[in-house]
């Protein structure tokens, strides 16, 4: 009884300093990512590029030359799913990756899934962003990482965490009309 007595008195006077050394709170933070990812897919869906560009890394922006090539870009996209006769539908994001700190940055991943349909059925792509933070967790940036690898994601943006992993890539899941 005693050595119980004494694990219990261990636990409450030295977890919260262990828990103190891991000052993020994943609930609070996993909530605001999710609703800025949301947010972003938003502005997308109603064609408001424009305004996109706020949730949209600065490595990425530099990478693609400029926000006006962002645009162009964000525009040649949309031009090529309606081409091919897909809308999308839906998108959605599972819970973000464990959100760790790094360099003054919060870093996650966070699983999304959009739901498009065609002329022969429909089709759900199984993708991740990477989302990172400069202030915080107030606000946050995100870099679509479906066209990267690690190695190459880390080349674009090599203040990325070593915890940071990318989820397997995914087929789309394809349901055709009957």
């Amino acid at each position: 009884m005693r050595k119980i007595i004494m694990f219990v008195l261990a636990a409450v006077l030295f977890m919260p300093g262990l828990m103190a050394q891991d000052d993020i709170n994943q609930f609070e933070l996993s909530k605001v990512v999710s609703a800025s990812a949301r947010e972003m897919t938003a502005l997308l869906s109603t064609g408001k590029n424009h305004e996109c560009l706020q949730y949209i890394h600065p490595a990425r922006l530099q990478a693609a030359g400029s926000d006006e090539n962002m645009i162009k870009k964000l525009n040649a996209q949309n031009e090529k799913l309606l081409a091919e006769g897909a809308v999308i539908k839906a998108t959605y994001y599972e819970q973000p990756s464990k959100i760790v700190r790094n360099n003054g940055e919060l870093q996650c991943t966070i699983p999304q899934h959009t739901e498009l349909t065609t002329a022969k059925g429909r089709v759900i792509t199984h993708t991740a962003l990477l989302a990172i933070s400069k202030d915080n967790g107030k606000s946050w940036k995100f870099v679509d990482a479906s066209n990267f690898d690690m190695a190459s994601l880390r080349k674009l943006y090599p203040n990325l965490s070593p915890r940071i992993t990318l989820p397997p890539k995914q087929k789309p899941s394809v349901f055709n009309k009957e």
